[in-house]
């Protein structure tokens, strides 16, 4: 009996050491981490048709500007003109002191009459041989001779009238009547500025996507709510190499003369239509110059892998792939960062942003 009892009690040891195993291997289990598959939210790259907006900032210049000078150092005799007044091409701006110059001009007009006269007396005595023909040359001669004075007269009175060389507006006046003007002052300025030229920078990699002909939207923070259009009439045959970007010119209409010279515009490009593939913004990760995405390969079980990508044109949301990933490709967009290349994933198919 006491054999029974002793059985007995082991027996009821051993059940205990069994459950109190059980027990801490439970408490242990619980606290343990257990990697699982992971969810994350994917997107297909999808082809969308998009437009390439090329966004700059550029200066306005006038179409045509002068400085106006003298050609002559004189004295100015009139102004014939007023700050900012419009002007048409022939328009008289100044007269210098010309008085010298026009008894100059009827000297040389009395001795070239004289010297045709001369010419018509003697033609007539070598006719009937009253004279030697070579005199008749020699009187030719001098008449030639008052004709290039007669010439360079009245070109030295044009000098002293300054004429507006095209329509356009007058800047502010820079000289009062009586003062000795020279070619180094400047009397004031003249600009054409019912078309305006708008230079502005667009990086290189853009190139082929420029042309002659495109439409051009600027605005400027000088009249908010206002939309300039004109444009492009000229690219630039060199590439900056500093930034590696293009000079494009545009021209803008300004017939209702709101613009001026020297303002800075925010300029909007658009060219054609064309299909790309896209994918979201926040799909894309940057690592210095590196642009890459982690793609779910259904093929392989859903597993994430790295793909090296080239971007091109950006737009709210979207980022265009030009190489690296092809229509339908799944790329992750959430939970990036809680996965590697090589783990196994349970994709969740998000909806695409409108």
């Amino acid at each position: 009996m006491r054999r029974s009892f002793g059985v007995a009690v082991a027996v009821v040891g051993v059940v205990t050491l069994a459950l109190w195993r059980l027990s801490v291997t439970h408490e242990r289990g619980a606290n343990t981490f257990v990697p699982g598959v992971r969810s994350v939210g994917v997107m297909p790259a999808r082809e969308r048709e998009i437009e390439d907006r090329i966004e700059a900032l550029g200066t306005t210049s006038s179409w045509e500007s002068i400085e106006i000078r003298p050609a002559v150092t004189e004295l100015i005799g009139s102004l014939h003109f007023s700050d900012g007044q419009a002007v048409a091409a022939g328009d008289l701006l100044v007269s210098l002191v010309q008085d010298e110059e026009r008894a100059k001009l009827a000297e040389v007009k009395s001795f070239l009459d004289e010297q045709e006269r001369e010419v018509k007396r003697i033609e007539s005595l070598v006719a009937r041989k009253s004279l030697p023909a070579n005199q008749l040359d020699e009187r030719r001669t001098l008449r030639d001779v008052a004709r290039s004075r007669l010439a360079m007269a009245q070109a030295a009175l044009a000098d002293r009238s300054i004429r507006a060389p095209f329509a356009g507006v007058l800047g502010l006046r820079g000289a009062s009547v009586g003062a000795l003007v020279s070619p180094q002052v400047v009397i004031t300025t003249l600009d054409d500025i019912a078309s305006l030229r708008l230079d502005f920078p667009v990086p290189s990699m853009l190139l082929a996507s420029l042309r002659t002909g495109l439409q051009v939207e600027a605005t400027t923070p000088a009249l908010p709510g206002e939309v300039f259009r004109g444009e492009v009439i000229g690219i630039d045959s060199r590439v900056n190499p500093v930034d590696r970007s293009v000079r494009v010119r545009a021209r803008l209409d300004n017939r209702a003369l709101r613009l001026k010279p020297g303002l800075l515009m925010n300029v909007l490009l658009q060219s054609s239509r064309r299909n790309a593939v896209v994918i979201p913004e926040e799909a894309v990760i940057h690592y210095q110059r590196e642009h890459y995405v982690l793609r779910v390969d259904e093929a392989a079980g859903n597993r994430v892998e790295r793909v090296d990508i080239e971007v091109g044109l950006r737009s709210p949301g979207f980022v265009e792939v030009t190489a690296g990933l092809k229509v339908g490709e799944m790329v992750i967009t959430e939970g990036i960062n809680s996965v590697r290349p090589g783990d196994v994933v349970t994709p969740r198919v998000l909806p695409p942003p409108p």
